[in-house]
């Protein structure tokens, strides 16, 4: 056997005993992953609508998560916000009792100023912005990722009814509920959180208005 053919032979036989320990380590690590996001995404649920008990999906083929981001990319792009850089990865409803409280809208805004920005936004059933928990963002350390260590940006939004909120840049955001004062040198990352907050405003009411039920049988209304 030539050397050629004896270092190719080795080569080969290292890259199968490499891609079965990988295999191996993928399988032994990918329940554990998925219990973990799967525990983010329920707390982040709670951190916006802890009335809550449980949390069930809306009934419907089109609801079910792999297909909601088709349902709703139509009518965001048709909205008059023209939301076209927001995709809603989830909707669930919050339930407690039998009884529907409210909805929790998980919005991937593709427009934040180092990348994807992905956060789950709690509305009650009359309507109400109850909270946003931000489940994953890569802004700049002391500027735009204060969105997520500093809380009085998100604070701005807590406990109104709007139909949507309005961004603003010279200090006024405190004297009307509907405004929002931007974070200091990060308008980009400010404009991409509050454009995916009124995307989940209108999905809500779009839901509400649409006469649903979850999968558990409990009206949306």
């Amino acid at each position: 056997m030539s050397k050629q053919v004896s270092d190719a032979l080795r080569l080969f036989v290292i890259t199968i005993i490499a891609g079965c320990a990988l295999g191996g380590i993928y399988m032994v690590t990918k329940e554990p992953i998925a219990a973990q996001n799967l525990k983010i995404q329920q707390d982040a649920y709670k951190a916006v609508l802890p009335e809550a008990k449980e949390f069930e999906l809306i009934d419907g083929e089109e609801y079910k998560e792999e297909n909601i981001a088709g349902t709703f990319k139509e009518f965001l792009v048709g909205d008059p916000e023209n939301y076209t850089d927001d995709d809603i990865e989830g909707v669930v409803v919050g339930v407690a009792e039998g009884e529907y409280l409210g909805l929790v809208i998980t919005v991937n805004a593709h427009d934040g100023y180092a990348g994807d920005i992905r956060y789950s936004v709690g509305v009650d059933k009359e309507g109400v912005y109850k909270g946003t928990s931000i489940l994953e963002i890569s802004e700049t350390a002391g500027l735009g990722m204060r969105a997520k260590t500093d809380p009085s940006f998100l604070e701005q939004f807590n406990g109104v009814k709007v139909e949507k909120y309005t961004l603003v840049k010279d200090g006024t955001g405190s004297s009307s509920e509907d405004k929002i004062d931007a974070i200091g040198g990060s308008t980009v990352t400010s404009k991409s959180i509050l454009r995916g907050i009124n995307a989940a405003l209108s999905v809500s009411r779009n839901i509400r208005e649409s006469q649903l039920k979850t999968v558990g049988g409990v009206p949306i209304e």
